[in-house]
Parts: structure tokens; sequence; C-alpha cells
């Protein structure tokens, strides 16, 4: 990842989110080689150094807050390395689905610099303190069915899987309540309690819940409107 290409992330889920009938969003890197191999240190002698270098670090968090801020699932579809820069991205979704060739890493340790903090709680958050203390400072690398085991990720299924598997977990939400899962994100999330409280009254008062209660009782699937 170059600092441009941190940059151009807001914009483009801007650009994304823009669209009131979404119901998922998949991050992921362009083919099936790699997620992401982190940041480009080949401009870190130019780009990150002195003020330089805290102005980096702004254009990176605002990538990660940009993510974090996306109202609907986030999916991180994970082919090959996901190293540095990268897992900072993926950590930001609601879920990680990788391929049995995904490989995990944080750095930082081998060239110096830190490890965001934010970065850093939310690693403790996914796999614990202990776990995160040991790749960060070891720098070593977590094969899939490790990051499995540490719950880094949430399944691992054959490369020539993900895609498809990735879809149909997009579609099987894309089929439920917009509403109810937007409060179900809050929820976890961790947002202001009256924010959540808000969300989840809005189900309750939503054209879906009378869907939903109806399709059920004439044995049906229900169709969500978000309304």
């Amino acid at each position: 990842m170059t600092q441009d290409m941190y940059a151009s992330v807001g914009p483009a889920i801007d650009e994304v989110t823009a669209d009131p009938g979404l119901r998922v969003l998949i991050l992921r890197g362009a083919g099936t080689t790699a997620f992401g191999a982190g940041s480009d240190i080949g401009e870190f002698r130019e780009r990150r150094v002195g003020e330089g270098a805290f102005t980096y670090a702004d254009i990176e968090h605002r990538a990660i807050e940009a993510i974090l801020a996306v109202p609907v699932p986030v999916i991180a579809a994970i082919h090959g390395p996901c190293m540095g820069g990268g897992l900072l991205l993926a950590s930001c979704a609601d879920l990680r689905i990788a391929a049995a060739d995904a490989a995990f890493s944080a750095p930082p340790a081998r060239l110096g610099i830190g490890f965001p903090a934010d970065g850093a709680e939310r690693l403790r958050n996914l796999i614990g303190a202990s776990a995160a203390k040991d790749m960060l400072f070891t720098a070593r690398v977590v094969e899939a069915d490790e990051a499995l085991r540490l719950g880094l990720v949430n399944t691992v299924v054959a490369k020539a899987e993900l895609d498809d598997h990735v879809a149909a977990t997009a579609q099987r939400i894309s089929r439920l309540a917009p509403l109810s899962i937007r409060a179900a994100k809050l929820a976890v999330d961790g947002a202001d309690p009256e924010m959540v409280a808000d969300a989840i009254a809005d189900c309750v008062r939503s054209e879906d819940y009378r869907e939903g209660v109806a399709a059920f009782l004439e044995k049906r699937h229900a169709t969500f409107t978000g309304r």
C-alpha cells in the first residue's frame, strides 16, 4: 500500500456507501495473489520521516476510520499475504474469511516503527493480549490454520473456493433484515448506548419487523427492504 492508496480508501468507501441499497461491503486485494503485503517501504525514506511520518500515519488512520465507519457488515476476503498495513485494514472488517494460503504478520519491530495503538487494540480484542504481543514482539508469520485457532479469522477455505464462499456469505447477510443487522453491529462494536437503543427501537417500528413475523407465520421467506 502506497500513501496514495491509503488516501484513496476513504473516497472509494464514500462512493460505495452512497448506494442506499448497500447491504454488505467486501474488502479485498486485486486478484487472488494477496490481500495486502503491507505498506510500501520504498516510500519510507522520503514520505515517512520527520513530520512526514505523522502525515503518513494520519492518512493511514483515515483509511482505517473509513472502514470502521461503514454502516453495513464488512467482509475481508483474504488471499495470500495479509501483512502490516494489510493486517491493519483487515482487522477493521466485521468478518475475515481466508484462503488456505493466507498468511498474517505485524512486522513493525523489523523496521523500528510503532504499530498504531488502535490497531494493536483491535488485534488484542481479536486474539487476546498474549497472542497479540507474540505477533508484535516476534514479527513472525501466522499461517491460515493458526490464524483460525487464534480467532484472527472466522473461516478458512480452499483457495479456489474463497470467492464463492465470501459471495455466499454476503448473499446470506443481504437476505436478512438490514435494520436488525445494523443494530447488532452497533451493539457489538460498543457504540453509544443511546444510539444502540435507538437502532433497536427502529427495528420494532419497522415494516421489516411486520414482514418478518408475517413470513414466519406464513412459512415463507421474508422480503426485507430496510424500512
